[in-house]
């Protein structure tokens, strides 16, 4: 099993749900499908999870969760197996990406506060707060810019330059950006990082 070493030293488990060929080298790949690098074939559909309450240190979920009908259940699997103040890093298509809305194995897209307002305060769903919110931001393109590698490569530069200063933008003012400048822009991705509580 794949781990990292924390700050003190000790080993954790992170988790990279959902890899794909994503692969991050600090973390346990784990993907339904066994491409080359996913350390563990697992299939997320199937509950309980493989791991125990409070096993894991940290995970990251990279455009996976809208392929899952139930939000509520996956947070909380998330939740069961996370240590308190472990982390959770989504990774989501935003509501204005015709792609992502297009996808038919998408039930969901994002705005900028959807997992900020669900679950870090109180709210309905979960009653009580589940995470702090450490970081959120919109991205106009994605963090990996090219995670199927099939952009021409002189595209990728232009494309990171754009998305300094419309994801910028869109962090700074995200209320405006969504009400406004996304009928006319779209943006690729809402990034949540939240901390258990």
């Amino acid at each position: 099993m794949r781990t990292s070493v924390g700050v003190q030293g000790e080993k954790e488990l992170i988790l990279n749900l959902g890899a794909g060929k994503k692969l991050r080298a600090d973390s346990l790949n784990v993907d339904i499908t066994n491409y080359s690098g996913v350390d563990d074939v697992v299939d997320l559909r199937k509950y309980p999870w493989p791991w125990k309450d409070g096993e894991v240190d940290g995970i990251h979920v990279s455009h996976l969760m809208e392929h899952f009908q139930d939000q509520g259940q996956f947070i909380m699997e998330c939740h069961r197996i996370l240590r308190p103040g472990g982390f959770l890093r989504i990774v989501g298509p935003h509501s204005s990406s015709v792609t992502s809305i297009g996808c038919l194995g998408h039930f969901r897209t994002y705005s900028y506060n959807t997992f900020h307002d669900y679950l870090a305060k109180p709210f309905y769903m979960f009653n009580e707060p589940l995470f702090k919110t450490m970081e959120q931001r919109l991205n106009w393109w994605y963090e990996d810019p090219d995670a199927e590698r099939n952009l021409p490569s002189w595209t990728i530069p232009w494309l990171k330059t754009v998305d300094v200063v419309l994801s910028g933008f869109g962090g700074k003012f995200p209320r405006f950006t969504e009400n406004v400048l996304c009928s006319f822009i779209q943006y690729r991705e809402v990034v949540w990082w939240g901390q258990k509580l």
